[in-house]
């Protein structure tokens, strides 16, 4: 006889309806799963405790969507979107384009001293919003502006030609956050009664036209050190520890005034950085 005998066609029968049984009930589960990730946890919510009833959220079960997201939410797959003071931004500026912008003054205590003073009114990588305490481009002046800085230098020496006078100078330049700012040109301590954000070395060349007390003038400036600072919840700083400047000023004696104390206004171009320090 070559046909199977009866009882084992019946368990093999009955093997192949349990492995299905089996498979459908781990789809089940799978399906279940899915459509409610927090499983275990509405299972455990759902037993009764000292003779009350906790259930999961009806909108969990209504909707899995819901509870998917909240599911992701849970595990750290989305981050709410605000701004950590923990951060700080770096404000660079690529060479050769300008990295900020000032308006100041000078007096010279004596012939061998020099105070340069005031703000800064453009600094690359924030708004006029940011740099001045007011949006009316009518007000922004010293009064307004946060930042503001001090040049303490020393004459190295002075040329004579005609009537133009080359003066060579060494020193630093202190960048200060001042909030709220108290800026007065009559109180030249006023621009440096903040918080130092940037400390540079600063070497100086002026050209004094002693006919009419103009002056043209360029420094070279080298960060020694940098500190951050918040504006509106967010954190800044302003370049980096060995950032290179070629800044450039054109003045004018103010009225009444000695043809070495003047009004100016400039800018500072990022450089590249000598090849020793670059190497």
């Amino acid at each position: 006889m070559t046909g199977e005998r009866p009882e084992l066609a019946s368990h093999h029968e009955e093997t192949k309806k349990a492995k299905t049984t089996k498979e459908k009930i781990k789809m089940e589960k799978l399906e279940t799963s899915l459509s409610n990730p927090f499983g275990k946890r509405q299972q455990l919510l759902s037993k009764t405790k000292k003779g009350t009833t906790v259930n999961p959220p009806t909108h969990f079960k209504k909707n899995p969507l819901i509870a998917f997201i909240a599911f992701l939410f849970l595990m750290g797959a989305f981050t709410p979107a605000y701004p950590d003071v923990g951060v700080v931004r770096p404000l660079t500026t690529p060479k050769g384009d300008i990295a900020f912008e000032v308006v100041g003054q000078v007096t010279n205590p004596s012939p061998t001293t020099s105070n340069q003073y005031g703000y800064l009114s453009l600094i690359n990588g924030l708004s006029a919003e940011q740099i001045f305490t007011t949006p009316n481009p009518a007000a922004q002046n010293e009064t307004t502006a946060p930042f503001t800085f001090f040049t303490d230098a020393v004459t190295e020496r002075v040329i004579a030609n005609g009537r133009l006078r080359i003066i060579n100078r060494i020193g630093t330049t202190t960048i200060y956050f001042d909030d709220p700012p108290d800026g007065n040109f009559a109180n030249p301590d006023s621009f440096r009664d903040g918080t130092p954000i940037v400390v540079m070395d600063y070497r100086q060349q002026v050209i004094l036209d002693t006919g009419d007390g103009t002056f043209t003038v360029v420094n070279l400036l080298t960060i020694v050190s940098t500190k951050s600072f918040e504006i509106g919840g967010e954190r800044f700083q302003l370049g980096k520890t060995g950032d290179h400047f070629r800044q450039f000023y054109s003045g004018a004696p103010p009225t009444g005034t000695p043809a070495l104390n003047g009004v100016f206004a400039g800018y500072a171009v990022t450089i590249e950085r000598p090849q020793q320090e670059s190497e």
